[in-house]
């Protein structure tokens, strides 16, 4: 176990035994609202980070920015410190039927990233901690917005495989969400696939469960209601980590 975090800056005893990642550190500020006795461990390169109290439990959110390979990097560097359990809360483009402003939890993701193969080989399977899932499962069961389980794919290029921002590239973007949607992928990322895998190879546990937020296919952007889906999102996400019992 690592003393001290390279880039997060924080120690061992700073750190809770599970853990939220999520890209926006604007989320980690809200997510610091709904915990008690918050503290925050970092701030530089943006890769904000706090431990605080949640229904009695201590959890670390931390923030990672955009891509696989830092989220690769924060999840690493705290599960060197000792986490043990790893959930990403973040957005997705919705495909295959799911609607824009649900939940989406990931049974497993398609390693459409390059990152998890700097860790494990592309044949290793990118699946989700079976126990965190079925907390998660039951949380979103109970609760009153509309959610789906099935794969994420996740990739590098957002402009260049998942979002057209050329016309020319729109016709070959939009085959490419159906063709996911077609085999059974409810969302698009750029990082549940690497979290998954990082997870697994250094020792640790992960989930993914996401807000569609983006229309994959018509690319039209959740605007009503998107500041209670995210609170929503997080209190979903923390209730379940918080009815984990320790490893």
């Amino acid at each position: 176990m690592a003393d001290r975090a390279w880039f997060l800056r924080c120690a061992a005893d700073e750190v809770a035994d599970r853990a939220v990642l999520v890209g926006d550190r604007g989320r980690v500020e809200k997510a610091a609202t709904l915990l008690d006795n918050a503290q925050v461990l970092n701030q530089d390169r943006g890769l904000t980070a706090v431990t605080g109290q949640y229904r009695g439990r201590a959890v670390t959110v931390a923030a990672f920015g955009m891509g696989a390979p830092i989220a690769g990097v924060v999840l690493h560097e705290l599960a060197m410190l000792g986490v043990q359990r790893f959930l990403r809360l973040g957005t997705v483009l919705g495909i295959g039927g799911t609607s824009l402003g649900s939940l989406v939890l990931a049974e497993g993701a398609v390693r459409n990233e390059s990152t998890s193969g700097t860790y494990l080989p592309i044949g290793y399977p990118a699946i989700a901690d079976h126990e965190m899932n079925t907390a998660l499962r039951s949380t979103l069961a109970a609760g009153s917005r509309s959610w789906t389980a099935g794969l994420i794919a996740s990739y590098d290029g957002f402009y260049t495989e998942m979002f057209a921002a050329e016309p020319e590239r729109a016709a070959e973007t939009r085959a490419r969400m159906k063709e996911l949607g077609r085999n059974g992928v409810k969302a698009v990322d750029m990082e549940t696939s690497a979290v998954l895998v990082v997870a697994r190879a250094v020792g640790a546990r992960a989930a993914s469960l996401c807000l569609a937020s983006v229309d994959g296919l018509s690319q039209r952007k959740l605007t009503d209601g998107r500041t209670e889906a995210e609170l929503e999102l997080l209190v979903t996400g923390l209730d379940s980590l918080a009815s984990l019992q320790d490893v």
